[in-house]
């Protein structure tokens, strides 16, 4: 017996608010579904892009399992998700803020001018749209007018987004690289430690060069005797004198702060401005890589068999209503659950792998701000990545390539593990509010 040919109960109580919860889901199916995706992608995939903040900003080339190793026996297994609490919450609002307005932008430019907006009413929930502007473009079934729809969207999208994610991106920089900050602000407590007791006179001058502790005794005890005219010539130097020598100074332990009291450093140190450090790469990166990102991901479904959405007039545009499915060249091969988790994969790896010098100069420039050093332009970060300091002595080009895509390895495979999920949860999620779930659950509590 079907929902609508049953008697009451059918209209109860259950079913009135089975078929209300159903209608907010679909009205905010983006939000939902984007939210869930981004909360798994982000957990599954943070131990990986600590991991790549690492490489980037190290001054020595390590391998991937080297530096997790010593990053957990330095900080423990915890330190792997240093910090992760923030990007949770802001990955997760920053996504679903992106995906509203990539999908908006697309209903704006595709659907037709008119004096209604012709969005079709039982697709989106009945609600009506934020911004009813309609300008026709780019909306017939062609890989080109997908393309330049959803290039145009995710450029949109990255732009307004980033203005909002640049802080949250900039303390979760430097809770990842707390430690080598620490280095950075304290280089002596990395240095060399010297000797607790000077050497006898004799092996000094034979053994150790100027500028050594040894050659510093000894050139204390020259001036002692070039001062024997003088009223404290009597007096021998202190025991005391030399330890200033030969110890320095402690620096303090390292203690990593908390999120808040990050944010805090930041800001007593530079301001509010502060926490926009570096934010004009950080745009370029996010409206480049966002809009690469979702013009790939729409044109290769496109080619695997995804019916374009269309809106009001343009309805007709776009390819015979019905289920998506995949192709005969790939039947054999690629299932269509697979499709979302594949697309989302090779999109994520290869617009990060065409963005990724631009994020490992940002990585480098937040963190010599972060460490109090001299600031440096974009160009000369970029050519001392590739050439290396000396300039009268350079890296050959392939090395300083090389140095600049260190970490890309780790940031592809968490660019597969992330959008793959992502992609793969917002379609299921889609797919699951669509099937109305909770009325489906009324009638089998009131049959």
């Amino acid at each position: 017996m079907t929902a609508e040919s049953r008697p009451a109960p059918f209209d109860g109580p259950w079913t009135g608010r089975a078929q209300a919860m159903d209608l907010w889901l679909r009205e905010h199916k983006i939000v939902f579904s984007a939210t869930t995706a981004s909360l798994v992608s982000t957990f599954a995939g943070f131990p990986l892009d600590s991991l790549k903040s690492r490489l980037q900003s190290s001054r020595e080339a390590v391998s991937l399992p080297r530096l997790a190793a010593d990053v957990v026996r330095e900080e423990g297994v915890g330190g792997l998700w240093r910090g992760f609490p923030l990007p949770l919450i802001t990955i997760s609002i920053v996504r679903t803020i992106s995906f509203t307005i990539y999908t908006s932008t697309k209903r704006i430019l595709n659907a037709e001018p008119g004096p209604s907006s012709g969005i079709d009413a039982s697709s989106e929930g009945g609600s009506p749209p934020w911004i009813d502007l309609r300008l026709g473009l780019f909306n017939k079934d062609t890989a080109g007018d997908v393309a330049m729809t959803s290039l145009l969207a995710g450029g949109a999208s990255g732009a307004v987004v980033c203005v909002g994610s640049a802080p949250f991106e900039l303390v979760k920089v430097r809770r990842q690289l707390e430690y080598q900050i620490y280095r950075d602000t304290h280089p002596e407590a990395f240095a060399p430690k010297p000797t607790d007791r000077a050497p006898p006179p004799s092996s000094a001058y034979s053994q150790h060069p100027s500028g050594t502790s040894a050659s510093a005794f000894h050139h204390h005890l020259s001036n002692s005797s070039s001062r024997q005219a003088g009223p404290a010539s009597s007096a021998s130097p202190s025991p005391s004198s030399f330890a200033s020598v030969l110890k320095p100074k402690r620096p303090p332990p390292f203690v990593p702060p908390t999120t808040m009291q990050a944010v805090k450093m930041i800001i007593d140190k530079a301001g509010i401005k502060g926490l926009y450090t570096g934010w004009r790469l950080h745009f370029i990166r996010d409206t480049s890589g966002t809009a690469l990102y979702f013009a790939e991901y729409d044109v290769m479904r496109y080619f695997l068999g995804r019916k374009r959405e269309t809106y009001g007039d343009a309805k007709g545009k776009a390819r015979d209503d019905g289920p998506d499915e995949v192709p005969a060249w790939a039947r054999s091969w690629l299932p269509q659950s697979v499709v979302p988790f594949m697309c989302g994969s090779v999109a994520g790896v290869t617009s990060w792998a065409l963005i990724y010098p631009i994020d490992a100069i940002k990585t480098k420039a937040q963190q010599r701000a972060l460490s109090g050093l001299e600031r440096r332009t974009p160009l000369t970060q970029f050519l001392r990545l590739v050439r290396g300091s000396d300039k009268d002595n350079p890296k050959p080009l392939l090395t300083g390539i090389a140095r600049l895509y260190r970490g890309l390895g780790v940031s592809m495979v968490r660019s597969m593990l992330t959008h793959g999920l992502l992609w793969t949860i917002v379609d299921a999620a889609g797919g699951w509010i669509e099937t109305r779930p909770f009325e489906r659950l009324a009638n089998k509590l009131e049959v």
